[in-house]
């Protein structure tokens, strides 16, 4: 599995705040033009800056658990006996095992 490089505090911020603040824009604006229903009637700006702010903070949400979600654990919890031994290692172990078993028979149909 490849490592991520490691980034400051402030990169892993600046794309989920640019991704919300875009979306909350969006939403700003479409507010704030479909709900004011025509050019005659009053347009809804309390309206759309809470959409907008609404949008903002689950964007903000949601991009903030999928960054916990993304990382890797570290390569030490991989190792271990028990349940936490790795598959690749088992598969090795076993592929071993019907190997050495295959070699056997075949040197006992040989010489028998």
């Amino acid at each position: 599995m490849a490592q991520r490089p490691k980034r400051g505090l402030k990169a892993d911020i600046k794309a989920p705040l640019i991704l919300a603040a875009i979306l909350a824009i969006i939403a700003f604006v479409g507010v704030f033009v479909f709900a004011t229903g025509g050019t005659n009637n009053q347009p809804e700006i309390k309206l759309a800056l809470s959409a907008a702010g609404g949008v903002f903070v689950v964007t903000l949400v949601v991009c903030a658990t999928l960054i916990m979600v993304e990382r890797p654990n570290d390569e030490e919890l991989g190792q271990g006996t028990g349940i936490n031994r790795r598959s690749a290692d088992l598969y090795a172990a076993a592929k071993a095992r019907k190997e050495e078993r295959e070699r056997r028979e075949r040197e006992q149909a040989a010489s028998g």
